[in-house]
């Protein structure tokens, strides 16, 4: 029994592409730096 999609896959020439990157977005989901809160909030020491 051969499967519809395993026909398919038979068919293609191989992909040669090299795989995706995601370091890109590395620099996304860095910590931001929170601001000091006392700050923010005006509060006195």
């Amino acid at each position: 029994m051969t499967f519809l999609t395993e026909r398919r896959l038979a068919h293609l020439p191989p992909d040669n592409r090299p795989l995706p990157s995601v370091a890109a977005y590395d620099q996304l989901l860095r910590p931001r730096q929170r601001p000091d809160r006392s700050a923010v909030e005006g509060d006195s020491p």
